[in-house]
């Protein structure tokens, strides 16, 4: 009994508070992950304090932990303890994101049903359920409009297109996407950005890539980032380092992850780092006004490499 008592931690008076407060400076920065360690704690030495559980539940909301917030927010309403409209509004706003769209109805509909409220409150919670159809009518139509894909020939258009995609779940029309990428005419910027939403989703479906007179079989789900190449990685630090001109560094830097994209899953042509950096230093310096930077560059094919992905057009 006496090592149980020795064992518990008691709090410093205003410890709590000051958690919260801390918390909330740290929710209000958008430092979600923070603010939700500090609350964690508040609510550990005060389990009924309605300031740290509410402030809590909207940082794991904002932090997109939808579920671990929505089911506080229940257990908030269950106690009675924080600020009634304000969990109900939160709780249907987790239970949209979480998709649940029938809970929402279900929730609020004996609360109307109750006859107690005013009714402005019961306008607002109306106006949740109605909110809670529209988001399940949107998402539906989503989920609907997703189904298949097929690229359009504007290449802006092609870009919003991948744009979108990288927000929905692709796996019902991951043949198409497949398809579009295993196509000569698909943009090289395109069949990267397609091909790493693929890897993103963990596809393992076999790829055909052909690029640059090139060709592999992929599996997405095992390759690499494109900035997470072995060459790519050296030879950016090797630009990096060259911190005497600042300026010359950061264009070649951007060139050297530009290319780097249009190339992937691919790599240069050459296996030097040295010789990749070295080329781009040069490019810059050609983009800064610099006549011939080339002249005495020996890789020829290299060079030729490079001269071809500088006309590639880009959005």
């Amino acid at each position: 009994m006496a090592e149980q008592q020795s064992r518990r931690v008691i709090p410093f008076p205003g410890l709590k508070d000051r958690l919260v407060e801390r918390g909330l400076d740290m929710l209000q920065n958008q430092e979600n992950v923070e603010a939700i360690s500090l609350l964690e704690q508040a609510l550990e030495i005060d389990e009924q304090d309605a300031a740290a559980g509410t402030s809590l539940a909207v940082a794991y909301y904002e932090n997109n932990q939808w579920s671990e917030s929505a089911e506080l927010c229940e257990k908030m309403l269950r106690n009675g303890s924080g600020e009634y409209e304000e969990l109900v509004e939160l709780y249907v706003m987790n239970l949209i994101q979480l998709r649940r769209f029938d809970e929402i109805a279900s929730f609020i509909q004996p609360l109307l049903e109750e006859n107690e409220l005013d009714p402005e409150k019961a306008a607002r919670l109306q106006s949740l359920i109605n909110l809670g159809q529209e988001q399940k009518d949107v998402r539906e139509a989503e989920d609907e409009s997703f189904q298949s894909f097929q690229l359009q020939k504007d290449l802006e258009q092609q870009m919003i297109q991948a744009a979108a995609l990288a927000k929905q779940n692709i796996r019902p029309m991951k043949n198409d996407i497949i398809s579009e990428i295993e196509k000569d005419g698909t943009h090289p910027f395109i069949k990267t950005l397609l091909l790493n939403i693929l890897r993103e989703q963990g596809v393992p479906d076999e790829t055909v890539i052909c690029k640059w007179g090139k060709e592999i079989s992929v599996s997405p789900a095992e390759l690499l980032e494109p900035f997470d190449q072995e060459l790519y990685q050296k030879a950016a630090a090797i630009l990096a380092d060259n911190s005497d001109h600042p300026q010359l560094t950061e264009i070649a830097s951007e060139l050297l992850q530009k290319h780097a994209f249009l190339l992937y899953p691919f790599t240069w042509r050459v296996d030097s780092p040295a010789v990749i950096s070295a080329a781009y230093q040069r490019l810059a310096r050609e983009y800064m006004g610099e006549e011939n930077p080339f002249n005495d560059f020996d890789h020829t094919e290299f060079l030729a490499e490079i001269r071809r992905l500088e006309k590639v057009e880009m959005v």
